[in-house]
């Protein structure tokens, strides 16, 4: 890879949110890096998918957006640019036949996740997305990327840089919040990670 280039756009992370904006962008024409610390990419995703990979609920917007709760006003105009509709609309383009099941919630057909990544990535490769796993950003050196690879370090140029990095929920799969260290040694104030979702043990008498 030719690092003295610059990309138009490096993502950071190879989640569902980094595969999405990596595509977005190279649909656009712009020249994209997308890098993941992990040997693969959508590794989290693929565990999702393990009980059935749950997309979407078929809603109208009205009817779905109360599921959100509190974050429900916030997400709003981000939901009602890509909502249940759209979210199946996507899936069915990479050739994903989908079914509603008697709660209304939308799963693939073969109810797993790895056709869907399969296609989505193949779809990133037409796109011409450049892929690069096993690259761990560690900051910045001036206003070069930084990044630990197996052929050492590595600095980037970019004009631009999505971070979809994830949480910190799951080490193991790649969402081990050690982003927030660079984030906060640059002065970024950041809030404490807290769950989205829990186990609850209750003491039944």
């Amino acid at each position: 890879m030719d690092q003295e280039r610059v990309w138009d756009a490096v993502v950071i992370g190879g989640g569902p949110a980094g595969l999405m904006a990596a595509g977005e962008l190279a649909a656009q024409g712009h020249r994209v890096l997308l890098v993941e610390a992990k040997p693969s990419l959508g590794r989290k995703f693929l565990m999702a998918g393990k009980s059935g990979l749950n997309l979407t609920k078929d809603e109208p917007l009205a009817q779905l957006l109360p599921h959100f709760g509190a974050a429900a006003a916030s997400l709003a105009p981000i939901i009602a640019a890509f909502d249940a509709a759209a979210i199946q609309d996507w899936a069915r383009g990479l050739g994903q036949p989908l079914f509603t099941g008697s709660t209304g919630r939308v799963f693939p057909e073969k109810m797993k996740a790895s056709p869907l990544l399969r296609a989505w990535l193949a779809e990133l490769d037409k796109l011409g997305v450049t892929q690069q796993t096993r690259w761990r950003w560690t900051g910045w050196q001036g206003a070069d990327l930084c990044f630990d690879t197996p052929d050492g370090a590595q600095q980037v140029k970019t004009r631009c840089t999505v971070l979809a990095l994830g949480g910190a929920s799951w080490a193991r799969l790649g969402s081990d919040g050690s982003w927030s260290e660079i984030l906060a040694a640059q002065g970024v104030g950041l809030e404490p990670f807290r769950p989205a979702n829990a186990g609850l043990l209750v003491e039944w008498s």
